[in-house]
């Protein structure tokens, strides 16, 4: 298992290939793999979309995918 954190100044809803995932600012897990990740909602940040491979992570030390506002 493997844990991410999205990072946004605000809460929002996270959304990993096209799904709810998560939210914000919260340590979520997910399988080994590469995703898309992108926030729900508005597209008021930047980039709008990051596809990153997620594999090594733990509770302590998940993968920072982090957007800011546009």
């Amino acid at each position: 298992m493997e844990y991410v954190i999205v990072k946004y100044l605000m809460s929002r809803t996270v959304l990993v290939d096209g799904e709810k995932a998560g939210f914000t600012n919260k340590i979520f897990r997910m399988d080994e793999g590469t995703y898309t990740f992108e926030l729900y909602g508005a597209k008021d940040y930047k980039p709008l979309s990051q596809t990153l491979e997620i594999k090594g992570t733990n509770s302590v030390s998940p993968k920072e995918v982090t957007f800011e506002k546009a």
